[in-house]
């Protein structure tokens, strides 16, 4: 929610169901109206598919981690495809976030916060104009390439 409060422009989140369930937090952005994913859920994926491209057709950008979740090393994990196939059938561009030090922010399976300084870079917007489903890995991959080449940089700083 921090990282979404400091962007230029109304946003929503894809997050797991557990953060909704997490006090005033969950509130939050249940009044927000992020988008709920139920992993495991019948039909969970295809939700978030339809929640999403009603917020993208309605001009609302839609924030979303595509590795899925958050490693426990803090690395990068592997993209999956999801977010891309949402964009490019919005035809909505990408705008890349590389966000390092949120490590100890929220550690993978405890639901308490810590404290963090996290640094955010707003890498160009990638256009998906004129993309299909086949273009789906080469822009995944582009974009983790940019992703990590930014994480790098800011770590270095």
């Amino acid at each position: 929610m921090l990282l979404i409060s400091h962007l230029p422009m109304e946003m929503k989140w894809v997050s797991k169901s557990a953060f909704f369930k997490i006090p005033l937090v969950g509130w939050l952005m249940w009044l927000a109206r992020d988008i709920k994913l139920v992993r495991g859920a019948e039909g969970g994926g295809a939700h978030v598919y339809r929640e999403s491209r009603d917020r993208l057709d309605s001009k609302v950008s839609v924030m979303l981690f595509p590795e899925g979740t958050r490693s426990a090393s803090g690395e990068l994990g592997d993209f999956k495809d999801g977010a891309f196939r949402i964009a490019i059938a919005a035809g909505a561009p990408i705008l890349p976030l590389a966000v390092h030090g949120t490590r100890s922010a929220l550690v993978k399976h405890d639901w308490r916060f810590g404290p963090s300084t996290a640094t955010v870079r707003v890498l160009e917007p990638i256009p998906t104009d004129g993309l299909t489903k086949a273009d789906v890995p080469e822009l995944r991959d582009r974009v983790r390439s940019l992703i990590v080449d930014a994480r790098r940089d800011l770590a270095e700083a």
